[in-house]
C-alpha cells in the first residue's frame, strides 16, 4: 500500500508539472494530421457565411470588415479564427464592392451610391457619417490621410477630400480609358486596374488635376493591383498574375507572369509570396522571389468564388462570394500537385505504362511523365468519335471511342500513333479491358460486347450480353466479367464461352455504378452519389456487401493499391480511403483538383488524374509522418490529447512512454510536451 501511495504521489507530482508547464507555454488548439493523412496546404481554419456575396476584406487587429454586396458592411471578431463571430453590420443603399478602414472610420465603395463613410467606433452599431455620390460605379477605395481615392468604374479615378467626413467634397478626377475597378496609391502615384486597358499610372501630387504618367496594357482584364517597392502585381482575370516593373512609371515593363487556373480577381503580396483570389479555383499561393519566373507554392480550393484576399502572418482571409469569409492556414503553403498537362479537350480516362500516360480527352493524348513536374506531349491521335477510356497492352492502345466503338491504335512510336483497326459496337463504348486476344467493351445501353482482337487489323465479334441498364466499366477475372451497370449496380457474368455469356448474379448498389476494380475476392465499385461500395465476390453467385463509404462528390472511377482506395470523385477531386478493414473504410485524405476528376491511376506515391478541362494532374499522395502527440487520433492537438496522456501516465500505461525507455517519468512528460508544441505535418 505504501508503494502504491508513493507511485500515486509521483504521478500527482508529474501531473502538476505538466499542467503547469502547459499553462505557462500557453499551448492552444492547433491543427494536426494523423498518420496516413495527406500532407497538404494547411487548410481552412474557419469561415463565416455572410448574408450576401463577400467582395472585399480589410483586417484591423482582431476585427475583419467585409464588403458584402447587397448586405453592405459586415463586421466580425476573428480573435478565434476557428469561430468568427458577427459584431455588427450596416446595410448600405446599393452593393458594397470594396472598402478601406482608417482609424474608427470605414470607407465603403458602394457601386452606384458612390462612397459611404461609416463610423465603426462601436462595431456593434456602425452609423453613417456622410457620403459622396460619385458619377460612376464605385468599385474600390483607398484612403491616404484625409483623401479618398475611388476607382469609379467607367468614370475612372475620383479624388475626394474626407477631412470632414460628414461633408466630403470632390478634389479632382481622371477619366481612365476603360473601367477602373482596382486601385493602389503609393506616395503621390495612383495605380489603377482599369479592366481591358490594363494598368494606368496617374500622378496625384496635385489631387485637383491628376495627370497621366504611363500605362501597361495587360493581356485580358485588370481587376486588382498591389504595389511592393517598384513592382506592380496585377490580377488580370483569365491571364492570371501579371508582374510589372514600375520603377519608371512612364514606361512600365513586364517582369513575369503566372497563369492561374481560373479568373484572377484579387491579389495581395507579403514579402516574396503573392496570394491570388482566383475565382472558382480559390486561393493560389505563388512564389515571386524571382519575378521573371513565378512558381506555384500551393492552392486552396475555396467553396465558392474567391474575389479578394488579404494575408496576415500565417493566415489568409478570402472574400469567397456566396460562401462569405474563408480563413485559411497558409503556414505551409505547399501543394501535393507535382505537375500538370493541360490537354486540348476534356480529359476523361487515363492509362499509365511505365513513364507514359495515355489520356483520352475526346481524342488520344500521349504524355511523357518521366519528370512529373514537367510532363511533355509525345504525340496524339484524333479519333473519329469521342474517346472515353483506354487500355494499353504492349505497343497497342485500345480506345473506347463512344459512338465509334473500339479503336485499335499502334503506339510503338508515340510521336506518330497509327490506326490498326476498329470495331463499331452497337451503342457507345465507354470502358474496355483486354485479356490475351479478347477485348471486353462496356458499351452503354448495349451492355457487354466481346471482341476477338487476335488480328488487330480485323477485330471480329465473339458475343455479347445485354445488361439491364447502361454498362460503364468492365473488369475481367479468369472467366468472369464484372460490369458496373449504372442503376443496375454490379453485374457478374460468366464468359467462359464468349459466344454465349451467361448471368451469374448481381448486387444492386444504392446509386449509380460507374467504375470498378477487382482485387482478389473483393470488388470496389465507384457508385456515384453513394461513394465506394466494397463487395465480397468470393462466391460470385451470392455477392455480399462488406462495407461502404460515402465520398463528398460523385464517385466515378476507382484504383486500389495495397490497402488504399483512390477515388476519382468528379467535382470533389481525389479521395483517398483506407480499406485495411473493408467493413469500416476510413478517409485518409483528399485533394480537390481544379477541374472534375473522372479517372485515376496510381503508381507508388504518385496519382495521375484525368481532370476534365484541366487535363492531366499529377499528385503526390505520400503520407505524412505519424503525429505522435495526437493521442485521440482526431486530427487536432488540444486539451483532449493532454488529458489522454495524463490518463495513460497515471495508469502506468506505456502509451505515455514517449522516450521509449520502458519507464514513466519526467522525461516522458518532456518528450510529450516537445511533440505537442511542435505540432504535426
Amino acid at each position: 500500500m505504501k508503494n502504491h501511495h508513493r507511485t500515486t504521489s509521483f504521478q500527482a507530482f508529474y501531473t502538476s508539472v505538466i499542467l503547469l508547464a502547459l499553462s505557462l507555454t500557453s499551448i492552444t488548439t492547433s491543427p494536426a494530421k494523423a498518420d496516413g493523412v495527406l500532407c497538404q496546404l494547411g487548410g481552412i481554419l474557419g469561415s463565416y457565411d455572410t448574408p450576401d456575396w463577400a467582395r472585399g476584406v480589410v483586417i484591423v487587429d482582431t476585427t475583419i470588415y467585409v464588403a458584402d454586396g447587397n448586405s453592405g458592411l459586415q463586421i466580425m471578431d476573428i480573435s478565434n479564427p476557428a469561430s468568427p463571430t458577427l459584431l455588427g453590420s450596416y446595410d448600405t443603399p446599393e452593393y458594397a464592392l470594396g472598402l478601406a478602414i482608417a482609424g474608427t472610420t470605414a470607407y465603403v465603395a458602394d457601386d452606384e451610391s458612390g462612397l459611404l463613410i461609416i463610423d465603426v467606433t462601436d462595431p456593434t452599431a456602425p452609423t453613417l457619417l456622410g457620403s459622396y455620390d460619385t458619377p460612376g460605379s464605385a468599385d474600390s477605395v483607398v484612403v491616404v490621410g484625409t483623401t479618398a481615392y475611388v476607382a469609379d468604374g467607367e468614370s475612372g479615378l475620383q479624388v475626394i477630400d474626407v477631412t470632414d467626413p460628414t461633408a466630403p467634397v470632390l478634389l479632382g478626377s481622371y477619366d481612365t480609358p476603360d473601367s477602373a475597378v482596382g486601385i493602389a496609391v503609393v506616395n503621390s502615384t495612383a495605380y489603377i486596374a482599369d479592366g481591358e486597358s490594363g494598368l494606368q499610372i496617374i500622378d496625384v501630387s496635385d489631387p485637383t488635376v491628376p495627370a497621366f504618367l504611363g500605362s501597361y496594357d495587360t493581356p485580358i482584364n485588370a481587376r486588382d493591383v498591389t504595389i511592393v517597392g517598384t513592382t506592380a502585381y496585377i490580377a488580370d482575370r483569365d491571364s492570371g498574375l501579371q508582374i510589372i516593373d514600375v520603377s519608371n512609371p512612364i514606361i512600365p515593363s513586364l517582369l513575369g507572369t503566372y497563369d492561374t487556373p481560373d479568373w484572377a480577381r484579387g491579389v495581395t503580396v507579403v514579402d516574396t509570396t503573392a496570394y491570388v483570389a482566383d475565382g472558382w479555383a480559390g486561393l493560389q499561393i505563388i512564389d515571386v522571389s524571382n519575378p521573371a519566373a513565378p512558381t506555384l507554392l500551393g492552392s486552396y480550393d475555396t467553396p465558392s468564388n474567391a474575389t479578394s484576399v488579404i494575408a496576415v502572418g500565417t493566415m489568409a482571409y478570402v472574400a469567397d462570394g456566396v460562401s462569405g469569409l474563408q480563413i485559411i492556414d497558409v503556414s505551409n503553403p505547399t501543394t501535393p500537385v507535382l505537375g500538370s498537362y493541360d490537354t486540348p479537350g476534356f480529359a476523361f480516362g487515363i492509362a499509365l505504362i511505365d513513364t507514359t500516360a495515355y489520356v483520352t480527352n475526346g481524342d488520344l493524348q500521349i504524355i511523357d511523365v518521366n519528370n512529373p513536374t514537367a510532363p511533355m506531349l509525345l504525340g496524339s491521335y484524333d479519333t473519329p468519335g469521342s474517346a472515353a477510356n483506354i487500355a494499353v497492352v504492349g505497343t497497342i492502345a485500345y480506345v473506347a471511342d463512344r459512338e465509334s466503338g473500339l479503336l485499335i491504335i499502334d503506339v510503338s512510336n508515340p510521336a506518330t500513333p497509327t490506326f490498326l483497326g476498329s470495331y463499331d459496337t452497337p451503342d457507345r463504348a465507354r470502358g474496355v479491358m483486354i485479356v490475351d486476344t479478347t477485348a471486353y467493351v462496356a458499351d452503354s445501353d448495349s451492355g457487354l460486347q466481346i471482341i476477338d482482337i487476335s488480328n488487330p487489323t480485323t477485330p471480329t465479334f465473339l458475343g455479347s450480353y445485354d445488361t439491364p441498364d447502361s454498362a460503364s466499366s468492365v473488369a475481367i477475372v479468369g472467366t468472369t466479367a464484372f460490369i458496373a451497370d449504372r442503376e443496375s449496380g454490379l453485374l457478374i457474368i460468366d464468359v467462359s464461352n464468349p459466344a454465349t455469356p451467361t448471368f451469374l448474379s448481381s448486387y444492386n448498389t444504392p446509386h449509380n455504378a460507374m467504375g470498378l476494380m477487382i482485387v482478389g475476392t473483393t470488388a470496389y465499385v465507384a457508385d456515384g452519389d453513394s461513394g465506394i461500395q466494397i463487395i465480397n465476390i468470393s462466391n460470385p453467385a451470392t455477392p455480399t456487401l462488406l462495407g461502404a463509404i460515402d465520398t463528398p462528390g460523385f464517385a466515378f472511377s476507382v484504383a486500389v493499391v495495397d490497402s488504399t482506395v483512390y477515388v476519382a470523385d468528379v467535382s470533389s477531386g481525389l479521395q483517398i480511403i483506407d480499406i485495411s478493414n473493408p467493413t469500416a473504410p476510413a478517409l485518409l485524405g483528399s485533394y480537390n483538383t481544379f477541374g472534375t476528376t473522372f479517372d485515376i491511376a496510381v503508381i507508388g506515391t504518385t496519382a495521375y488524374a484525368a481532370d476534365g478541362v484541366y487535363g492531366l494532374q499529377i499528385i503526390d499522395v505520400s503520407d505524412c509522418p505519424p503525429c505522435l502527440a495526437d493521442l485521440t487520433d482526431d486530427g487536432l492537438l488540444n486539451f483532449f490529447d493532454i488529458s489522454a496522456f495524463l490518463a495513460a501516465f497515471a495508469d502506468a500505461d506505456l502509451a505515455a512512454d514517449f522516450n521509449s525507455d520502458g519507464l514513466l517519468n519526467f522525461f516522458d512528460i518532456s518528450a510529450f510536451m516537445i511533440e505537442f508544441a511542435a505540432g504535426c505535418p
